[in-house]
């Protein structure tokens, strides 16, 4: 089974007979049983899958979002009716390839998917498939595809991906979700307000990081895609983030250091400790050089100063990390920003604790 997740539920679905209209003058190759009937594709003028309690030959109906109230119809039935021949085949092709990637065959699945047309579901699979097989490379381009495809003019919603995205987490089938958050941070970048844009890919880095830590607590080969996949990823939404333009100062600077917090955070997980200190000076730097002696009145600067004090506890240089945390303290004593009481006191306590235990080690 794939990363993690469950097998998906089986539904039960009962269709009503198909109809095929073939064109005038088909030819059929024998009628009796063991003998091969022969039908090109362009000789079949429609297949029309008629719907309980309509006549029409080609039914409407709600879409695959809309809610019917009608027990006699099906909301399966009404897409498979909707299909032509191509797309019912896509639909089984499709099945049988999540089938084999749930099972972890891989290989197989990356076979049948070279060769079928490009699209969102054969990008999202073969992202997922050469992350499996170590290939991240590959995967990297995958999902690059993947981006293009759904930042094309056919956007989907992103609040519909994010809830996705949460239900790969709740489920966790965090490959899966890790390739989604790399397409949400740009489509945020493609909303009309840039304040809700640069908002949105922070929150992504976020979410980012904590399926990064997910995948990386795990062990062997998800803490190598991890590394190798996910690092890339997070650092390209700071690039996305960066390239917004028009949104508010305050909000953009907020929202930047932010991001940067978390991707030192990833940086920290696999023990690059010298290359978080480095993301997390370049969070301090914006704040001070953009807000100046106003700096410590934002919640993230404290954290930034946290963060470099936890990653030179981690390198042994405890009278630095110490240092850090005491200035760390001293930041949130004076933040205005806080988004409620109960946050302070918990990144308080953090850091207070974070304290002690260097204080303990410095000791030995």
């Amino acid at each position: 089974m794939a990363e993690g997740g469950s097998q998906p539920p089986v539904i039960n679905v009962q269709l009503p007979a198909i109809i095929v209209n073939y064109k005038e003058g088909t030819r059929f190759a024998g009628d009796n049983v063991g003998q091969k009937t022969d039908v090109r594709a362009a000789e079949i003028g429609q297949i029309v899958v008629p719907t309980v309690g309509s006549n029409d030959q080609t039914p409407t109906g709600p879409s695959p979002r809309d809610v019917t109230d009608n027990p006699g119809r099906s909301d399966v039935t009404d897409n498979l009716g909707r299909m032509n021949l191509t797309e019912g085949m896509h639909f089984v092709t499709y099945e049988n390839i999540r089938r084999l990637i749930n099972d972890s065959k891989f290989v197989d699945a990356l076979i049948t998917l070279q060769d079928i047309p490009t699209s969102q579901e054969q990008q999202f699979m073969l992202s997922e498939c050469y992350c499996q097989l170590g290939r991240p490379d590959k995967a990297l381009r995958c999902i690059e595809a993947l981006q293009s495809i759904m930042t094309s003019s056919s956007r989907p919603s992103v609040d519909d991906v994010i809830k996705l995205v949460d239900d790969y987490i709740a489920d966790s089938s965090h490959i899966r979700a890790l390739i989604l958050l790399s397409c949400c941070a740009k489509l945020y970048k493609f909303g009309s307000n840039p304040n809700s844009s640069v908002v949105g890919i922070m929150y992504c880095s976020w979410k980012c990081w904590n399926v990064i830590k997910s995948l990386a607590r795990e062990g062997g080969k998800m803490k190598v895609i991890a590394r190798d996949v996910g690092l890339i990823i997070i650092t390209d939404m700071l690039r996305e983030l960066r390239s917004v333009s028009g949104a508010d100062k305050n909000t953009m600077v907020d929202m930047e250091a932010g991001c940067l917090t978390h991707v030192g955070f990833c940086y920290d997980e696999f023990g690059k400790y010298k290359e978080a200190i480095g993301f997390h000076n370049e969070g301090l730097d914006l704040i001070n050089q953009s807000f100046g002696s106003n700096a410590i009145e934002y919640n993230v600067y404290g954290k930034l100063l946290n963060n470099i004090g936890t990653a030179y506890e981690k390198l042994g240089d405890y009278s630095k990390a110490e240092s850090f945390y005491l200035q760390s303290l001293d930041a949130y004593e004076k933040v205005e920003n806080w988004p409620s009481d109960k946050v302070k006191q918990a990144s308080i306590a953090t850091t207070k604790q974070n304290l002690k235990d260097t204080r303990n080690k410095m000791k030995k």
